[in-house]
Formats: structure tokens, sequence, C-alpha cells
């Protein structure tokens, strides 16, 4: 459908590395094990944001990727673009190779509006906001609070 497992994973790391931002890269097995993503499966992943310029990677020791300037402006709809294609917009519904005004499935005029809006929606959100949003967010995203101290005050 719209959203699939590489376009989940690489929207979650995005965020991850806006959420968190450091000054040194991040190893694609320490994402991996926090977002609990194959760490394989991640580095492949990887590889198509930093080829459009949203990250950068560094081999060997120390190396691993960080966020390039200004990609927190990157929207999810061009997140879906980059992992998905131009077929994004032309997916159907019920999943048939052929779907379209001429060769449309019986769910095809109700769906294409729907679609439609979503996409339009999609590109109204940016990687900074939906970092940032603190609503149901899953824990590895939210600020992280110092732990209390169970000793009474002396």
């Amino acid at each position: 459908m719209i959203i699939n497992r590489s376009a989940q994973y690489t929207l979650q790391a995005m965020m991850h590395l806006v959420a968190h931002p450091t000054n040194k890269p991040v190893m694609a097995r320490e994402l991996a094990e926090q977002l609990h993503i194959p760490p394989p499966y991640l580095a492949k992943l990887l590889q198509q944001p930093c080829r459009a310029g949203w990250l950068s990677s560094t081999r060997g020791r120390g190396g691993g990727f960080t966020l390039a300037p200004g990609a927190e402006k990157v929207t999810l709809l061009e997140i879906l673009m980059l992992t998905k294609g131009e077929r994004i917009s032309r997916e159907c519904l019920l999943g048939f190779k052929e779907c379209d005004d001429k060769t449309a499935c019986v769910m095809h005029k109700h769906w294409k509006p729907i679609k439609q809006e979503l996409l339009g929606q999609f590109g109204g959100y940016t990687l900074a906001q939906l970092a940032s949003s603190r609503k149901r967010l899953p824990g590895w995203l939210k600020e992280k609070k110092p732990a209390r101290s169970n000793k009474p005050a002396q």
C-alpha cells in the first residue's frame, strides 16, 4: 500500500536522527538496535537518503550516518517518493499491477481522490515536525528525562 516496510524503516531512522541530533556519526547497527530493525536491512535502506543528500555516511572506525544540513525539512512525501518512486501515485488499493483511469479496478474511482488527498497531506509534514510531536510517539523519539532519585533529601 502507501507506506511499506522499507518506507517505515527509513522514516523511523530519519526521525530518530532528527530527534536525537549528535555531532558524531551514528552506526547503522546502533540505530537498528534502538529501532528494532535488522541491521543489514537498515544499512541498505539508508543508502537512498545518502544518495539524496539527506544523510552523509562515513566508513570505518568512528563512521556511521549523520544528518545533512537541512534534512529536518524533508517531508514525509519526499521520503515515500524516495523509497517507492513514482509508483506511489499509481499503486492500486487492491494490489493489481494494472490499475489506472483506463484499466480501473472496482475501488479505483473511490480510492484515487482519497490517495491524492493523503499524499497532499504527507507533503505538509517535515521530519522536524514529526520528530518533535509529543502525541503518540514511541518512547525512542520522546525526550529523555533525567531519572529521579528515590533517596530522601538530607
